[in-house]
């Protein structure tokens, strides 16, 4: 039941919890304005019904040092302007503004730090704090553990040092944008990887320059292009012939593998270095062996499935139509710090480390019922946050401060060396959607960059990093599949936000921002295989029906792209500034997005029937979207109330949840059925 306006006694009670060296917070029943509060176990659901909503809570203690306001909570569409007021507010009192809630659509925790000498205006005689939740009616955020905890000595020595890292955070960002501005009076055509030697070919150099001056330099994978780092120089002499030049050198050296690394030229006068051409990776690779794909399949149609393993009764997506579906795939799983059974020792500087070829071929039964199926297969590459101090892996971001998944460590030769051979063994085993095992056509690139503190964390970083660093992934990931199979692509995961305006935060980027990044490194550094997986789930992912959002428009500035919008984004990727070096068009896949169902009354699962069938119309309409891949299969209980399955949740007598009246109408689309299964379902 609802509780209007007041936070009742259990509420109290849930959020009054002992924290050492901190204040605890109660809510003082009577205070709070413009909510509704609902308990669902230990969680608590509100809901904002008017402009100013705010919770009150009594302090039992004021700390004398600073402290750290902190809770975990689930909000889909974040919360902006949140303050604090201490002591009962009066007229012209200043609060305390805090660090927006941002989006999160799994728990997250927020924490914020807390001076109350500043707050010392009001009557602090009751230590009465107030927390004030945004201006706007209608916003829906769920809490747990609330609490007034004093900052750890961690924390206190991160703040220490935070203000210079982030200086020199900024700085390393100016060098990405002033490289990607600049044009240079050389340029490198190819570099074409063999299985034993590199061949680098360039043309454009100045007649002025002679032999002597001319430098290779190589660019290693763990190496930013916004780093400040000694050159690495290659060994090796240049002829140069008509100011242009073929230079071959090995691609092993030492234990490394130079198949990921980037070149330049350079002119060296005097020990001093000026770039002639801009880094530029392999653009030919030739083929280990014989297995692999003779052609890149694609889908026999757009309808796609998301999340699958062999956990349900997957022989139904035949019954479906399905012919696509995405496999998430932690990849932290496969490396171990001891030798064992079917384990291969990875090349790498430090402590012995080694690839798990039994845990990888775990997967081989959802890849061989694939490839009999006909089905593609779209790899989520994903690297878990660890979760205990003990838990660490050589894969994980070394600055990542949370989310659930992380970026790779791409920051050491050692972390970026497992990843790439990590990488190359995946793409090894699932060459072939000919044969058994099967096979993985594209590779997603992590979750959801745009939301990089969420979903693929490095820590607070500037947009110009995140995207360098993503880019660099994207490279690898494309570079090491493609030596195993040429048909290979890999797509950039991005959510529906398509425009969001810098604020100084570091917590969110713009899908727009993502790709044309992509595009721009694509056309100075080589092109390569890559698309897009977009994820055009309504502004709000309660919402009803998908027909009714407010935050979008009919062109590039729109700040989401939904369904509602689709054809924005077909226009924006069909621009000619955003096609490939071939001039087609890059693949598309909608790689995640679904429709919820608030109850599972017949309203709400013809509400649901119609929104896929609206989707799937603008999906048809774009040719270049390979696969839409509906999220989820079967809902699940822990979605923070999510109900977008095509099944209902599981129970004891349905384990895989009952058919949804969604199922049947995903079975009819594209069939001479559907006008029959869709002909009573609402409209826009």
């Amino acid at each position: 039941m609802f509780i209007k306006r007041v936070c009742a006694g259990f509420l109290a009670s849930l959020i009054m919890l002992p924290v050492a060296s901190a204040a605890n917070w109660t809510v003082v029943p009577g205070r709070c304005n413009d909510v509704d509060i609902q308990q669902r176990d230990q969680v608590i659901e509100i809901q904002t019904t008017g402009s100013d909503p705010f919770l009150v809570g009594q302090l039992s203690d004021l700390a004398a040092e600073d402290s750290v306001l902190q809770f975990d909570y689930f909000c889909v569409s974040g919360i902006e302007q949140v303050e604090l007021f201490l002591g009962r507010p009066r007229y012209g009192d200043t609060p305390l503004s805090l660090p927006a809630i941002p989006v999160a659509e799994t728990w997250q925790t927020y924490s914020a730090p807390v001076q109350f000498d500043p707050l010392r205006q009001g009557d602090p005689a009751d230590k009465i704090l107030r927390i004030d939740l945004g201006r706007k009616p209608g916003v829906r955020i769920q809490l747990r553990n609330v609490h007034i905890r004093a900052k750890t000595p961690q924390e206190k020595d991160r703040e220490a040092k935070q203000q210079q890292l982030r200086q020199q955070k900024v700085v390393a960002a100016e060098r990405i944008e002033n490289y990607l501005s600049q044009s240079f009076p050389a340029r490198i055509d190819s570099v074409v990887v063999h299985p034993s030697t590199i061949t680098i070919t360039f043309s454009g150099l100045p007649r002025s320059l002679s032999e002597s001056e001319l430098q290779l330099i190589e660019c290693p994978p763990w190496q930013s292009i916004g780093q400040s780092a000694d050159p690495r120089k290659a060994d090796v002499s240049i002829q140069l012939e008509e100011a242009r030049g073929t230079v071959v050198l090995p691609r092993i050296e030492g234990h490394r593998d130079r198949l990921q690394s980037g070149w330049r030229l350079a002119r060296s006068v005097s020990g001093s270095l000026s770039y002639l051409t801009a880094r530029t990776f392999a653009t030919e690779i030739d083929v280990i062996g014989e297995n692999h794909s003779p052609h890149r399949p694609l889908p026999a149609n757009q309808k796609g499935l998301g999340g699958i393993d062999l956990h349900g009764p997957i022989d139904e997506l035949r019954e479906l139509g399905v012919t696509a579906i995405t496999v998430n795939i932690a990849i932290t799983s496969f490396v171990k710090d001891s030798p064992g059974q079917g384990r291969i020792k990875i090349p790498t500087s430090g402590a012995p480390v080694y690839f798990d070829t039994l845990t990888l071929s775990h997967y081989d039964r959802v890849m061989n019922w694939a490839r009999e199926n006909n089905v593609v297969v779209s790899a989520i590459i994903l690297i878990p946050t660890p979760r205990t101090g003990n838990d660490t892996s050589p894969l994980v971001h070394p600055e990542h401060d949370g989310g659930i998944y992380t970026m790779p460590d791409l920051t050491t030769p050692r972390g970026t060396d497992i990843y790439a051979f990590v990488i190359s063994e995946m793409a090894r085993r699932y060459s072939n959607t000919d044969s058994a095992p099967g096979g993985i056509t594209n590779w997603i690139a992590h979750n959801e960059i745009d939301f990089h503190t969420v979903w693929t964390n490095m820590g607070l970083q500037p947009r110009a990093i995140v995207t360098e660093s993503y880019y660099r992934s994207m490279r690898i990931i494309h570079n090491a599949a493609h030596q195993h199979n040429p048909h290979a692509r890999v797509f950039a995961s991005l959510t529906h936000h398509f425009n969001v305006p810098e604020d100084g935060q570091w917590r969110q980027l713009s899908g727009r921002e993502v790709i044309e990044s992509l595009q721009r490194y694509s056309a100075m550094e080589g092109d390569f295989a890559w698309g897009v997986a977009y994820h055009p789930y309504p502004q709000n992912l309660f919402a009803a029906v998908p027909w009714n959002d407010t935050r979008i428009s009919d062109d590039f500035d729109t700040p989401l792209i939904t369904i509602q919008n689709l054809q924005v984004f077909g226009r924006f990727m069909q621009q000619e500034s955003m096609r490939d070096s071939s001039g087609a068009v890059r693949p598309v896949l909608f790689s995640e997005q679904g429709f919820h169902t608030d109850s599972y009354d017949d309203d709400a699962q013809d509400r649901q029937a119609a929104a896929l069938l609206y989707a799937m119309q603008k999906v048809r309409a774009m040719p270049m979207v390979e696969s839409f891949h509906y999220h989820r299969w079967i809902d699940h209980p822990h979605e923070g109330g999510l109900k977008v399955g095509l099944r209902t949740l599981p129970s004891e007598t349905e384990p895989y949840g009952k058919r949804k009246r969604a199922w049947h109408m995903y079975q009819a689309i594209g069939t001479e059925r559907e006008a029959q299964v869709s002909n009573d379902l609402p409209t826009p």
